[in-house]
């Protein structure tokens, strides 16, 4: 993750007050709704899309109590292996995709995908103060430094952005970073990561934060998934939420949080290392999400996000009489990229 924000940006940044805050945050979501003709990709979340691993976790401690340690983690070594076994598939079926993931400086979050295949490029300021800045990011930028991925697919954003400027556990601060441009400076960070998710248009994106101010303050639709680290295996507490679009029922491995809100008690201070301490993603919420939401298991959601114009069932139906994914592109990329939706449902159409 970026612990810092760039220090060219904050000086360039005056700081704001409420009101001009809150004009930020409309002006972007503004824009991001006139672009709804073309994608689907920053829709809220249904009702029944929203989810709270806690509920999960009540009705199976209710049941089983809490999952000893060590059964935990043979579950999360199980989910470890069934990633890495999809590298081993004859065909390579996951080295056509890249996953793009952002303020990654540990790598935590994205090592699935990795480990499963697919083409992973991360971003941390950290690592590489040109190519990791987020603020460079445009249209040229990928093209110049990276050949735009040579033409592969782009199937996932991950942004685990700086939450210093949005995180409730420092609220006191909020007035004078909000003053001296911290606060625009980070919210310019969300920004340039959905500008960069509506260019590349992935079946999935997501972007983490623990509970705060970022949806109000960026703009983003309301949250999708909740989720403690002690859900999935990890034994500790820290409230987080992934605003975006993918599959929030993660499965679960749900352990008793006996070091309880262990980030500030072990973590503390302002340096940039114990910053990234208290940034890294859990393990067992990597590789959780990576089951839930990786196109061989998952081959309803990854070629409903592709082509979201369309009707998911009409895409559903393609996959369950025998069409592979490249197959349906074969179809109706020619008209769904023309943006003719009825003439690329009738093509698909006609190979039932």
């Amino acid at each position: 993750m970026q612990a810092e924000i760039n220090e060219s940006l904050l000086l360039s940044i005056p700081g704001v007050d409420d009101f001009e805050l809150e004009q930020v945050s409309s002006e972007f979501q503004s824009a991001l709704e006139r672009a709804d003709l073309e994608h689907h990709l920053f829709d809220a979340p249904s009702t029944h899309e929203v989810v709270r691993l806690a509920d999960s976790v009540a009705r199976y401690t209710r049941a089983a109590g809490w999952m000893a340690q060590a059964t935990a983690r043979d579950r999360v070594e199980h989910w470890k292996s069934q990633a890495r076994a999809q590298a081993l598939i004859s065909g390579h079926p996951n080295a056509g995709k890249v996953v793009l993931s952002l303020f990654d400086h540990t790598g935590n979050w994205s090592r699935p995908w990795e480990e499963a295949g697919y083409s992973v490029f991360r971003f941390d300021i950290q690592d590489n103060p040109i190519t990791g800045d987020v603020t460079e990011f445009g249209a040229g930028f990928f093209g110049d430094y990276f050949g735009d991925f040579e033409g592969l697919e782009v199937y996932a954003v991950l942004a685990a952005c700086p939450c210093t400027e949005f995180a409730t556990s420092g609220a006191r601060h909020f007035a004078a970073k909000d003053a001296d441009g911290r606060t625009v400076a980070a919210v310019e960070l969300v920004h340039q990561t959905l500008r960069t998710i509506e260019y590349y248009r992935p079946s999935v994106w997501a972007i983490e934060n623990p509970v705060g101010r970022i949806e109000k303050l960026s703009g983003l639709p309301p949250w999708r998934l909740s989720f403690d680290p002690c859900h999935l295996g990890d034994p500790y507490t820290k409230k987080t939420l992934i605003w975006g679009r993918f599959n929030g029922n993660l499965p679960i491995a749900p352990v008793e949080p006996v070091d309880g809100s262990k980030m500030h008690k072990k973590f503390g201070g302002k340096s940039a290392a114990t910053k990234n301490a208290r940034s890294e993603t859990p393990e067992g919420f990597a590789y959780g999400f990576f089951l839930a939401n990786n196109a061989l298991d998952n081959p309803v959601l990854a070629i409903s996000g592709k082509y979201d114009r369309l009707d998911s069932s009409l895409l559903r139906h393609a996959l369950a009489v025998g069409m592979t994914p490249n197959e349906i592109s074969t179809v109706i990329d020619d008209a769904y990229y023309d943006m003719d939706d009825e003439a690329a449902k009738v093509a698909l159409r006609n190979m039932f």
